[in-house]
């Protein structure tokens, strides 16, 4: 378990105060996680029902930070592996959101040899089943869960809630996705460099009543958010600036968008 040595990429990660004065606090959370860590595997028990950072949060930081595999907590890392697993084949654990893994890992957990494996195998199991690529993103997404691929980064992260979208084409790969999965039709306008405007159509009889709702979750990140009627049935609007005074929105905020269009509204995580 040496992972201390990454602390100054969490370092550049905080950009709180100074650069000396990140790089100390860094290591100074790493020494103390360390031991954190060592006291918490050393009772199994309470590592695998009641880890000692909630939601193994700290292992999450560490894989997403790039902490080589044989480098992280070792048992903890094994339990996290299976509740992978189970929850993905068999739904046994409670929803997993914003889980990152190492893709090998990731593959390895679920008995898988591949990218491609694993998409033809559970296209053929699940009952919906949508998928894109561009780059180094693949975007995987059945049975209402969700997989983000970075191949650059060499991991894939569980139900991505909080991931920003900060440019038009990262906006566009998951419209498109979304619209597939939930089989809507919308328009996508890149009025500016940071300006842009959504519509989809709208099949949620519901749709008016759960607006308010919908716009109370995401009001922080997404600028405007309403009903329009044409000839052509109901749309839901969404404009997004981005710029340094608001927050992007975020992969959760666009898949309520489109779970509220379809009538499947989520008023919590992925």
């Amino acid at each position: 378990m040496d992972y201390e040595r990454h602390d100054s990429t969490l370092a550049s990660r905080l950009e709180l105060l100074d650069k000396a004065a990140d790089t100390q606090l860094s290591r100074e959370l790493m020494q103390l996680h360390k031991k954190k860590c060592i006291t918490c595997q050393e009772d199994r028990l309470a590592c695998t029902v009641r880890p000692a950072c909630k939601d193994r949060n700290f292992l999450n930081m560490l894989i997403d930070l790039g902490v080589e595999v044989k480098d992280l907590p070792s048992f903890c890392y094994s339990v996290y592996l299976d509740q992978v697993k189970r929850y993905i084949l068999e739904k046994r654990t409670r929803e997993m959101v914003d889980r990152r893994v190492p893709i090998r890992d990731f593959l390895s957990a679920l008995n898988m040899s591949s990218i491609r494996q694993f998409t033809t195998r559970f296209s053929k199991i699940w009952a919906r089943f949508s998928t894109v690529r561009e780059g180094n993103l693949l975007l995987v997404t059945g049975d209402d869960m969700f997989f983000h691929f970075d191949f650059a980064r060499d991991t894939v992260v569980l139900n991505p809630n909080h991931i920003p979208i900060r440019d038009f084409q990262a906006l566009r790969l998951y419209v498109s996705l979304f619209s597939e999965y939930y089989n809507l039709k919308c328009q996508l306008i890149d009025e500016t460099t940071n300006w842009w405007i959504l519509a989809v159509e709208v099949k949620n009889k519901e749709a008016k009543k759960q607006l308010e709702s919908l716009k109370s979750l995401v009001a922080h990140r997404i600028e405007l958010l309403g009903l329009k009627t044409s000839d052509g049935g109901i749309r839901l609007q969404v404009e997004i600036i981005t710029d340094d005074h608001r927050s992007p929105p975020e992969v959760g905020d666009l898949r309520k968008v489109f779970g509220l269009a379809a009538g499947q509204t989520q008023t919590g995580n992925v």
